[in-house]
């Protein structure tokens, strides 16, 4: 019992003249090498409100005189983007007259549901419209679903890269009504080239598409701002068909400009 209490007296002794241990002593933290990675990945973008964002922009051409002709263009460019999803919708129309005439009508649509696989993978679902007077296409839908990865993704530039499959459905002025499945590849490229300025372009490719032959559309825009409302446009929008009627172009072109305005 005399040696036990002695003892004790000698540990308390010692634990009362150390000095306590400094910062530097102490043990450094064990990285694990499973759940270092969680450490060190960036949080989720949270672009938090969920409401629709983006520009509708309009244009008119008027000419008088010797000859009488009217061009007029819609264009639309909107994204809703939440935590893990992310709804687009994005339109472009061309209607010209000439002498009181239609001499030219396209138009094309899409509104697509994109739902966050992991880090850089998306799975998407999309409906399509589109119309072509000048390929005597009267209307075209489609539905279509895949997956796709954004390949650059930061505060500047987004560029993705995505691919699946579409049913789509044609009608043509000639009574043609082709229908069936076509596979699609696809690039989107969205740039903030300053506070004011922004480059947009999409490439949509049907390497065997339901009327034969590949086809493929590409849109690309310039938006430059004006004030907080308002901006101004510069669109183009081509399209390549590798079959056509005998009278018809391989590719079609159209050039417009016109006034855009945020929401």
């Amino acid at each position: 019992m005399k040696h036990s209490v002695t003892y004790s007296v000698l540990v308390v002794a010692l634990l009362a003249t150390a000095s306590p241990a400094q910062a530097d002593d102490l043990p450094s933290a064990v990285n694990d090498p499973m759940f270092g990675k969680l450490a060190s990945d960036p949080p989720l973008k949270d672009d938090g409100s969920g409401k629709w964002q983006g520009s509708l922009g309009a244009g008119l051409t008027l000419r008088r005189g010797s000859s009488n002709s009217t061009e007029g263009s819609l264009s639309l460019d909107a994204a809703r983007e939440m935590r893990e999803s992310r709804l687009t919708a994005n339109a472009l129309a061309v209607r010209s007259s000439r002498d009181g005439e239609r001499s030219g009508d396209t138009a094309n649509g899409e509104f697509r549901g994109e739902r966050r696989l992991s880090r850089n993978m998306f799975g998407f679902a999309g409906l399509g419209a589109e119309r072509d007077a000048l390929q005597d296409m009267t209307f075209r839908s489609s539905l279509s679903s895949g997956v796709g990865t954004r390949w650059v993704d930061n505060d500047t530039t987004q560029f993705n890269l995505y691919g699946g499959l579409a049913y789509s459905m044609e009608r043509y002025t000639d009574g043609r009504s082709p229908k069936g499945v076509e596979v699609l590849l696809g690039t989107e490229l969205r740039h903030q080239i300053s506070e004011t300025s922004r480059i947009t372009h999409r490439l949509v490719a049907y390497p065997d598409s339901i009327s034969g032959g590949a086809r493929f559309a590409m849109q690309g825009d310039l938006t430059t701002r004006i004030n907080a409302h308002f901006g101004l446009q510069l669109s183009v929008l081509q399209k390549y068909r590798e079959k056509v009627a005998e009278q018809n172009s391989h590719i079609d072109t159209v050039f417009f400009t016109g006034i855009t305005a945020g929401f």
